[in-house]
């Protein structure tokens, strides 16, 4: 149903886009000129086109034209309409209602609501499934976001309307040095400039630009647990955003970009620190964690590290003036703050970060210079037919999520001696 406005609205913005073509000559008292002409006729050929499209599509789907009348009025005003289902009362509810409809038991038109109200444009539900209703696809998003530290911290933006990609223009800066500031802008003395010719400057320009990638979940659950919802909603809620939000943590540090997000670690901005000579295997030093200080670039710092490496740190000492004082570099977590310190920075323990003396077992990084992309809420597909024979039935879960970094590359400091030396908002030790 909801292609078939799809089509409709296309139409409409086609013809009324002709239309202004029109009208604009007219007020000029021309004919249309070469170019408008040019679109006026393109226009024609695609109204043709989607015409031919939504007539088999209302075809292929035995789609009465009196639903079709009924569906736009009630998009019009569906307050007038006194049967309008009532949201459902729990995540539960709603998945035993995808189950009676799947199984053939009943329909339950709330279903249908759901995807009315989240503008869904598969309208298949055999083909699409159900959209999640948009209280509970808050709840869950909000909890596989707030129980993960790493996606918490990134930037977030969501995708709507009918796009399932982004782009975005980001200043393309790798150095500080005179004339490549923000990519190339550039400002003079007045004695530098006494003549202005060839003195023009101006900022240069990346694009981030990611398409919509699927995650999918899986949950079986037997008759048992379907005959109570209460059950089956606390099952869901707590273990479907826990793993969701393990994954994406796990792609926004190591994804490699094929079918997932690019990971911190595959980034080019990505500062890797080499080890000290004569460095044993598998250890972190007090040198390694000021080398990796000195490279940081951002205001939202946090340290990223796997928690089999917190016996080292605890060890870590920094020399306080003359008379041999010793601080430690690593700070224990207090009533009031959960994580310990590193340098003042939230030093932070994530399961998703590398095993010891491996690349990404520690990690320096501002986590709001990570941009992630998601669209809508999960959608909920059901099945009885996978696990038959145990009398199970599967719930598939599908959140279209993606990410990288904003900064392109690494960034050469204003001065520098070590030609090596390179600052940026994500920082990591070499493997050891």
């Amino acid at each position: 149903m909801l292609k078939v406005m799809e089509y409709r609205q296309q139409l409409k913005a086609l013809k009324d886009e002709g239309t202004a073509l029109l009208l604009k000559a007219e007020e000029e008292k021309r004919t249309m000129n070469d170019v408008e002409q040019t679109r006026f006729d393109a226009i024609d050929i695609e109204m043709t086109a989607v015409e031919r499209r939504m007539d088999n599509y209302i075809q292929v789907n035995r789609i009465p034209e009196q639903q079709l009348k009924a569906y736009e009025a009630h998009r019009a005003d569906p307050v007038a309409r006194e049967d309008v289902p009532k949201p459902f009362k729990s995540f539960g509810e709603q998945l035993l209602a995808v189950r009676d409809f799947f199984a053939g038991r009943k329909q339950d038109n709330r279903l249908f609501e759901v995807r009315t109200a989240t503008g869904l444009n598969e309208s298949i539900p055999s083909e699409g499934g159900f959209l999640v209703q948009q209280d509970f696809t808050t709840e869950l998003i909000r909890d596989t976001y707030s129980t993960n530290e790493i996606p918490r911290r990134c930037r977030r933006i969501g995708i709507s309307g009918p796009s399932n990609s982004f782009s975005m223009n980001v200043i393309d800066e790798t150095s500080r040095a005179t004339g490549s500031r923000w990519g190339g802008v550039r400002v003079y003395h007045e004695a530098e400039a006494a003549s202005l010719s060839g003195l023009g400057s101006k900022p240069k320009f990346a694009k981030i630009e990611m398409k919509l990638e699927d995650i999918y979940g899986l949950c079986y659950a037997t008759e048992d647990n379907l005959a109570d919802a209460a059950q089956l909603q606390g099952i869901i809620m707590e273990a479907f955003p826990s793993e969701m939000g393990f994954v994406i943590s796990d792609d926004i540090i190591r994804g490699d970009g094929a079918g997932k997000a690019l990971g911190i670690l595959n980034s080019d901005a990505l500062v890797t620190i080499a080890k000290e000579t004569g460095q044993a295997a598998d250890t972190v030093l007090t040198e390694n964690i000021l080398k990796m200080w000195k490279c940081r670039k951002g205001r939202n710092l946090v340290w990223l590290y796997n928690q089999e490496l917190e016996d080292q740190l605890n060890t870590l000492t920094l020399a306080i003036g003359m008379g041999g004082v010793e601080m430690k570099l690593f700070t224990e977590p207090t009533g009031t703050n959960p994580y310990g310190t590193i340098k003042g920075v939230p030093a932070i323990p994530v399961e998703v970060a590398s095993g010891a003396g491996d690349v990404g077992d520690i990690i320096l990084a501002d986590l709001s210079q990570y941009l992630i992309i998601d669209k809508g809420g999960l959608q909920v597909a059901e099945s009885i037919h996978v696990e038959f024979l145990t009398d199970q039935r599967v719930f598939r879960f599908k959140y279209r999520f993606n990410g990288q970094s904003v900064r392109k590359s690494k960034v050469t400091p204003y001065k520098r001696t070590d030609t090596n030396y390179y600052v940026s908002p994500f920082v990591t030790l070499a493997s050891r």
